[in-house]
């Protein structure tokens, strides 16, 4: 049937341009942002996969770094407590020196006497003065523990607890006797013994959670990398594919533009059958 009223090889090919103009939209969108999604038309259940993921990525990535900051408030007192160690053993060498009674005199137990006091006041100073980010390390904040938070939820298992032990039981330890006589310095020598023993098992607790605190942190990147790979798959767009997707929309533009006008001419033809 021959009409002029009614082109529909022209409403075809119309509605085919509008299709293909369309997707080239879409292909030129991924294109120049590098994302399949880019509204949330284009994939809504991916999008709403993907913003999850998102979510716990960041999540994961901040609890990095709460564990990195662990570890470096862990170091903070580990440096001082070995700084502490240092100080004990000097003073294990002045009360061992002190016990000598066969060759020293007043004198140089009093000279012995003032640097152990010394060190001593030293240590009871360490008790307040070592502090991460204004935070007190040794005055006892920490002997109960707080909380690192190392996961990206809200639960037990994302929490852990970071504990460090007061200095004040160092100082507790009658260090501060004189060793002005044989008695005292040979009773400094078994209270800084004592105290060493202490300050190792307390660096010794602070090393296992350090070390415990990596291996988090290994779990943790290893996530972060898992997740958003597969985040990148919903999300991402294959930029390989769509460029190939793109040089085929823009062949069917020009071939259904050319076609278009093909169409529009098509009922010329009726004017011949007036001639």
């Amino acid at each position: 049937m021959t009409v002029i009223n009614t082109n529909i090889s022209s409403l075809i090919g119309m509605n085919n341009l509008r299709l293909t103009n369309l997707g080239l939209q879409t292909s030129l969108a991924r294109l120049s942002s590098g994302l399949r999604i880019n509204w949330a038309a284009d994939d809504p259940s991916g999008l709403a996969i993907a913003k999850g993921m998102e979510a716990q990525i960041g999540g994961i990535r901040t609890a990095v770094q709460n564990a990195e900051d662990g570890i470096n408030l862990i170091r903070t007192a580990d440096g001082s407590l070995a700084a502490t160690h240092e100080i004990l053993l000097r003073m294990r060498d002045l009360a061992v020196r002190a016990a000598n009674e066969a060759t020293l005199t007043s004198a140089d137990l009093t000279r012995l006497d003032d640097e152990f006091q010394s060190l001593v006041a030293e240590i009871d100073r360490k008790a307040d003065a070592v502090t991460f980010n204004t935070k007190n390390l040794f005055n006892g904040d920490y002997a109960a523990g707080q909380v690192l938070q190392i996961g990206a939820d809200n639960a037990g298992t994302y929490q852990l607890t970071v504990t460090i032990q007061t200095l004040s039981s160092v100082a507790g330890l009658g260090l501060a006797d004189n060793l002005t006589n044989l008695a005292n310095a040979q009773a400094a020598i078994t209270a800084v013994q004592s105290a060493i023993d202490i300050v190792s098992d307390v660096r010794s607790n602070l090393g296992i959670q350090e070390r415990r605190l990596n291996y988090i942190i290994d779990d943790l990147k290893a996530a972060d990398i898992n997740i958003s790979a597969a985040k990148s798959r919903i999300m991402d767009a294959d930029m390989a594919v769509e460029i190939s997707e793109f040089t085929r929309l823009q062949i069917l533009q020009q071939s259904g533009t050319a076609i278009l006008a093909q169409a529009n001419a098509q009922p010329q033809s009726i004017l011949q059958l007036l001639s």
